[in-house]
C-alpha cells in the first residue's frame, strides 16, 4: 500500500519518600528512560544517550529508507526520523537501536545486516533526570492521582494534571514508559550525551507494525526523504548518513 506525503510516495508493509532514601536510590535506579538536561537546558531523551537504526533495502532498483511518523506525544512528535530511542544499562548503541527498532515496528533483528555505526549528535550534560520508584510510604502523596486513573483517566494525563512534588525534595512525581510511578530525581554523575545512529541493511521491505510511538512507518524511497518534515537532529546528520552507507556499500 501507498500513500503521498507532500508529493513523496510512502511504501507500507503491514498495519499500520524521605530525601535520604531518594538520593540512596538514584544510582541503583539509574537507567535509560528519562531526560538529560545540557548545560544550555535542553532536554533530550535517554538518561544514558539514545541510538537509532537507519535501515535501508532495495526494490525495483530504488534504495528505500525506514522512516517513523512519531506520534504527537512524543519527543518532537509530529516530524519523520528513524526508529530507536533511550540506550539501557549495559547495552551498546547497536544493541538498544535494534531493540527499540523491534519494539516500535516489529523488524526483527534477525534480519537485519548491520553495517556501520556513528555518533551523530552529543551534548555537554548538566545533570540526567533519573526516575527513581516510589517507596511504599510515598504512595500516599501519589493518591490524587491514582484515583483518578481508577476513574478512567490515563495514568499519563493524570500525572500532568495533578503536579504532585515530593513535599521535602520538591521532586515532581513522573511515569515510567511503563506506567511505573516515579520521582524525577536530577543526578550529575553522567557528564555527556550521545547519540548514535546505527546503518543497517535487509534483503526486502519488511512487514510493519507501528507502535503507540508511531503515528505511521513507511518505506520511503531515500532521495525524497529530505522533503519530510524531518526530526531536526535527524535533518542535520542525513547527508552524512547518506555518504557514509554508501561508503560501507562500496567496502
Amino acid at each position: 500500500m501507498a500513500f503521498m506525503v507532500g508529493g513523496i510516495g510512502l511504501s507500507h508493509k503491514g498495519a499500520c519518600s524521605k530525601r535520604r532514601t531518594l538520593v540512596g536510590m538514584t544510582q541503583q535506579a539509574l537507567h535509560g528512560d528519562g531526560w538529560a538536561v545540557g548545560v544550555d537546558g535542553t532536554r533530550r531523551w535517554g538518561t544514558l544517550g539514545a541510538a537509532g537504526l537507519f535501515l535501508t533495502t532495495r526494490e525495483n532498483d530504488t534504495t528505500l529508507l525506514l522512516v517513523q511518523h512519531r506520534a504527537n506525544w512524543t519527543n518532537f512528535g509530529g516530524t519523520w526520523g528513524i526508529p530507536g530511542g533511550a540506550v539501557e544499562p549495559g547495552e551498546s548503541a547497536v544493541e538498544a537501536a535494534l531493540r527499540e527498532t523491534q519494539e516500535e515496528t516489529g523488524v526483527d533483528p534477525a534480519n537485519v545486516r548491520v553495517s556501520d555505526h556513528l555518533v551523530t549528535a552529543r551534548a555537554e550534560l548538566s545533570h540526567v533526570l533519573v526516575r527513581v520508584p516510589l517507596a511504599p510510604e510515598d504512595m500516599v502523596l501519589a493518591a490524587p492521582v491514582t484515583a483518578a486513573a481508577e476513574r478512567g483517566a490515563s495514568l499519563l494525563d493524570a500525572v500532568r494534571s495533578h503536579k504532585i512534588t515530593h513535599p521535602e525534595t520538591g521532586y515532581p512525581l513522573t511515569i515510567t514508559l511503563s506506567g511505573q510511578l516515579c520521582w524525577e530525581t536530577p543526578d550529575d554523575s553522567v557528564e555527556e550525551w550521545t547519540y548514535t545512529t546505527v546503518l543497517g541493511v535487509c534483503d526486502a521491505p519488511l512487514e510493519l507494525f507501528p507502535s503507540a510511538e508511531s503515528a505511521d512507518l513507511a518505506w520511503c524511497p531515500l532521495d525524497e526523504v529530505a522533503e519530510l518534515p524531518l526530526i531536526p537532529p535527524f535533518r542535520d546528520a542525513l547527508p552524512g548518513l547518506r555518504e557514509r552507507m554508501e561508503g560501507a556499500e562500496q567496502d
